[in-house]
C-alpha cells in the first residue's frame, strides 16, 4: 500500500511541529509576562508609595519594591558582599554590642554574601531608585510564587493571598530571605525522590538557616537515607567552600557571634523560648521544655512518615509539617518574616483555596491592634497572637487527609 504524504510526515515526526510551535509561543508569552511584571511592579509600587509616608508594613513594602528605600536586612547583606568582594571579613567582633538602631551584624555563612555579590557591581541608584533593592525584592516575590508552584498549588487565588500575608510582606520590607528558604523547601519536597535535587535544595536551606536542620531528619524518617546524608554533607560543603573563598576569616569567632546574638535577641523575638520566658518560666525550665517539645515533634515526624494505613505522599507531607514545626519550636530566635515558611504546610495540605489559607491574614488585624511588632520584647499579646496563628496552621496542616479511595463518589477534593 502506498503511504500518503500526510502519513509520511506524521511518521517522520513532522506532525510535532505545530505542538512545538504552540509550546514555544506559550514560553514566549510567559517570558513576556515576567519581564512586563518586573518592569511594571516597581513603577506601580513607586507611584503608590510616593503618596504614603506612614511607617506601616504595606507602605514600607511598596517603598522597597519601588526602590525608594534599601531594605534593612538586604543592606546588611550588601555590606557583607562588598567586604567579601574586597577580600575582607564580613563579620564583626562578637564583643561588639548589638542593639536596635545600631548597624546589624552579618551572621550568615559566607555563601549568602557570595551569592549576592553580583548585585554590588550594579549602580546603587538610578533615577532615584535603588536598583539592587528592586532586583532583590523582585527575586523574593518570584521565590514566593515559585514555592507555591513547586508545591503544586493549583488554585490561582492562593497566590495573591500568600503574597499579601503580613509575614510575606515583611520579607519584602526588610529584604529577608524567607521566600528563598520557602522555595528551597518546596523544591526539596518536589524532588524528594531524586537524591541530587533534594540534597541540593535541603542542604542549601539548612546552610542559610540552621534551624531547618530537622528537614534532614524528615528525609531519614521517610527512609531516604542517602538523601538525608547527602543533604547534610551538602550543607557542610557549601559552608566550608564559601569560607575557603574568604580564607576562613571569621570562622574562629563565628560560633561566639551566634551565641552573642542569641543572648541579646532570644527573649526579644517570637521564639517558643521567648514565649515561655514571658510567662515567667525560669530560663533552664524554658530551655528544657523547648528541647522536649522539639523532640516530641521529631518523634511525630518519624511516626507519621511510617504510618501503615496512609499513602506514601500523605506520610511524607505530614512528616514534613512536623519537621518544620520542630524547627520553629527549637530555634532560639524567631522573627515574623521566618513565618513565610508556613506557605509550605498550607500549600501541601490545601492545594486549593480554603479557610486555612486565610489564617495568616489574621496578622493584618493584629497589626491594626498593635499586636504585630518587629521586636515584641516580651509583649504577651504579640507573642500569644502569633503563636496561635502558627499553632493553628501547623495543627490543621498536620491532620491526616482522607484517602481519595475513601471519599464519597462525587465529593470535591480537599480545599
Amino acid at each position: 500500500m502506498t503511504t500518503s504524504p500526510t502519513c509520511a510526515r506524521m511518521s517522520s515526526g513532522y506532525c510535532q511541529f505545530p505542538v512545538q510551535r504552540s509550546s514555544g509561543r506559550r514560553i514566549a508569552l510567559l517570558l513576556t509576562a515576567v519581564v512586563a511584571a518586573a518592569v511594571l511592579l516597581p513603577i506601580g509600587a513607586r507611584a503608590i508609595s510616593s503618596r504614603y509616608h506612614d511607617d506601616s508594613l504595606w507602605a514600607n513594602s511598596l517603598r522597597s519594591l519601588g526602590g525608594l528605600q534599601v531594605p534593612f536586612d538586604f543592606h546588611v547583606f550588601l555590606q557583607a558582599s562588598e567586604a567579601v568582594r574586597q577580600g575582607d571579613s564580613p563579620y564583626v567582633d562578637p564583643d561588639v554590642v548589638i542593639s536596635e538602631g545600631q548597624p546589624a551584624p552579618y551572621v550568615y555563612p559566607p555563601v549568602l554574601a557570595l551569592l549576592i555579590a553580583p548585585l554590588t557591581v550594579l549602580p546603587e541608584t538610578l533615577a532615584g531608585s535603588s536598583i539592587p533593592g528592586i532586583l532583590f525584592t523582585l527575586i523574593l516575590i518570584a521565590s514566593t510564587v515559585g514555592a507555591l508552584l513547586a508545591l503544586g498549588v493549583s488554585d490561582w487565588r492562593c497566590y495573591p493571598v500568600a503574597l499579601l500575608y503580613p509575614v510575606t510582606l515583611e520579607n519584602f520590607e526588610y529584604g529577608a530571605i524567607g521566600p528563598i528558604l520557602a522555595l528551597l523547601v518546596a523544591l526539596g519536597w518536589r524532588y524528594r525522590d531524586r537524591i541530587g535535587g533534594v540534597a541540593m535544595a535541603i542542604g542549601a536551606a539548612i546552610v542559610l538557616k540552621v534551624f531547618l536542620w530537622p528537614l534532614a531528619v524528615w528525609l531519614a524518617a521517610t527512609r531516604r537515607w542517602w538523601a538525608a546524608a547527602t543533604a547534610a554533607g551538602m550543607a557542610a560543603a557549601l559552608a566550608l567552600v564559601s569560607w575557603a573563598v574568604i580564607g576562613f576569616r571569621g570562622l574562629a569567632d563565628y560560633s561566639s557571634l551566634l551565641r552573642r546574638l542569641a543572648d541579646l535577641e532570644a527573649e526579644n523575638s517570637y521564639s517558643a523560648f521567648a514565649l515561655l520566658r514571658t510567662v515567667d518560666a525560669p530560663e533552664l525550665v524554658a530551655r528544657v521544655i523547648v528541647v522536649a517539645a522539639c523532640a516530641t515533634l521529631l518523634v511525630l515526624a518519624w511516626r507519621s512518615a511510617r504510618a501503615p494505613s496512609s499513602e506514601r505522599a500523605e506520610c511524607d507531607r505530614r512528616s514534613l509539617t512536623f519537621a518544620l514545626a520542630a524547627g520553629f519550636v527549637l530555634t532560639p530566635i524567631l522573627w515574623l518574616h521566618y513565618l513565610v515558611l508556613l506557605v509550605v504546610p498550607i500549600g501541601l495540605a490545601r492545594p486549593r483555596l480554603s479557610a486555612l489559607w486565610f489564617v495568616p491574614l489574621a496578622m493584618t488585624v493584629f497589626e491594626a491592634l498593635d499586636w504585630y511588632r518587629g521586636w515584641p520584647r516580651g509583649d504577651a499579646r504579640a507573642l500569644a497572637s502569633t503563636a496561635t496563628v502558627v499553632a493553628l496552621v501547623l495543627v490543621v496542616s498536620a491532620r491526616p487527609r482522607r484517602p481519595v479511595s475513601e471519599e464519597p463518589r462525587g465529593a470535591a477534593s480537599p480545599a
